[in-house]
Formats: structure tokens, sequence, C-alpha cells
């Protein structure tokens, strides 16, 4: 039988796996508004199992995709605050001490 990963699992390497597959399905064309159709989170799922030998199941795929989804929109609030400064190169972000109390 195949490894079931549930969402503590996710190393940050199979979670880059994910991003990269996720991102390649989304340059075909294969996202749907905001989420992909059943027969393609089955590939997803396949092609994650083929990198990472980790069966995730959809279900978890789909959740660890809304996960990333809030995760993105908060970190894109955060930086287009006022006074935030993102620096891409170490991966750091810096603020005044009174833009922080502000947020």
């Amino acid at each position: 039988m195949f490894d079931v990963d549930d969402k503590a699992k996710w190393s940050p390497v199979n979670e880059s796996i994910f991003i990269r597959i996720l991102h390649e399905h989304v340059k075909k064309s294969d996202l749907q508004t905001s989420s992909f159709s059943k027969k393609v989170w089955f590939m997803i799922d396949d092609e994650l199992y083929a990198e990472t030998l980790k069966r995730y199941i959809v279900p978890k795929l789909k959740a660890k995709y809304n996960c990333l989804r809030k995760k993105h929109r908060e970190f894109s609030e955060l930086i287009n605050h006022t006074g935030i400064r993102w620096y891409p190169i170490s991966n750091t972000i810096t603020a005044a001490n009174e833009v922080w109390r502000d947020i």
C-alpha cells in the first residue's frame, strides 16, 4: 500500500515540488477560475507521487492549495502595506516599529 500523508507532514521539499507542479498546470491553462478540474487534481496527485513517493490524496492536495493561496494573499497584503519592505534575495521583511504597531 502507498503512504498517505496528512497536512502536518508536508516537508519544505515536497511543498516546493507541489508548487512547481501547480505552476506547470497553470501555465498549461488547466486552472478553471480558482481551482482545477477533478481530472487535473488526479494528474497533480500522480505527478507529486512520482516525484516524492508520498500519496497525499486529492482532498489533502486541495486543502494544501487553499492554505497556500491564503498565505500568498496575506503575504501580498503585508508587503503592499505602506512602510513595509520585502527583500526577496534574503527573504526578509523590514519596517519601522511604528509601522508594525499600525498593522
